[in-house]
């Protein structure tokens, strides 16, 4: 790892993540049995905002497709490849928009910003309501406890399954 990397899991904190319940299942054009793939779903979200309140998200690349890539606001898609290069660079993305108020207040020019995990932390909990598309796509709309305002600076999560495994396409 060169001077200009550094591994996102050196930043680990302590904060309790919000609670993540299941809110409301919609299903649109198809009536497949989704229990198991909701169960998933929810586990891969978890896993997305405990990553994001510790600040490390290296398994990332875990989660995202090689053939679809992943999703990242107005930057457009990425390759996997792309993402793994992205996170073992100091003060990349996730580093500015995800984990640190300082570095996003820089780049914005402006003191009145909040990153990703301010957004998860001033939740009081999260009910995650899952929108299926198919069998094989699910959007998903995060709703807060308090500061209901804020959750709508979130973009909702979207996941598709690949051959049987649910990949995430879109981030929060």
């Amino acid at each position: 790892m060169s001077a200009k990397e550094t591994p996102l899991s050196s930043k680990r904190n302590s904060e309790p993540s919000p609670k993540v319940e299941k809110g409301k299942v919609f299903v649109a054009g198809h009536t497949a049995e989704h229990s198991q793939n909701t169960e998933e779903i929810l586990a891969l979200l978890r896993r997305l905002i405990e990553g994001t309140v510790q600040k490390d998200l290296d398994f990332l690349p875990e989660i995202v497709s090689e053939k679809e890539g992943i999703f990242l606001d107005l930057k457009g898609n990425w390759t996997k490849e792309r993402l793994i290069t992205e996170l073992r660079t100091k003060e990349n993305y996730f580093q500015i928009y995800f984990f640190d108020r300082d570095l996003l207040a820089k780049q914005k020019n402006s003191e009145n910003v909040r990153t990703v995990r301010d957004l998860l932390l001033s939740s009081g909990g999260i009910e995650a309501d899952l929108y299926y598309e198919s069998k094989t796509a699910c959007e998903i709309k995060l709703r807060f406890k308090e500061n209901v305002k804020l959750e709508k600076e979130l973009i909702n999560p979207y996941f598709i399954k690949l051959e049987g495994k649910w990949y995430l396409l879109r981030l929060f």
